[in-house]
């Protein structure tokens, strides 16, 4: 199955939307917190939770049969 992967406009400035086979996809080794920009996060995105991890609109959250996107609670005795 391919997958649809939004591109790096600082990688590809002409390349919006990438067809990459699931099989090819990896995980990374740990967070990747780096800078991203693509015109379409707007779209797709409400934008960033406190760790970084971008938070999707609704409608990609009912596709993908997500949960809404909980911030955890801050551990004030920590």
């Amino acid at each position: 199955m391919a997958c649809k992967v939004l591109v790096d406009v600082h990688v590809d400035p002409d390349l919006l939307v990438a067809y990459v086979p699931e099989e090819n996809l990896l995980a990374p080794d740990g967070p990747n917190k780096g800078r991203f920009d693509h015109p379409y996060l707007s779209f797709l995105f409400y934008g960033m939770d406190v760790i970084g991890d971008f938070i999707p609109i609704k409608q990609l959250r009912e596709k993908y049969n997500r949960p809404q996107h909980e911030v955890p609670p801050i551990d004030e005795d920590a």
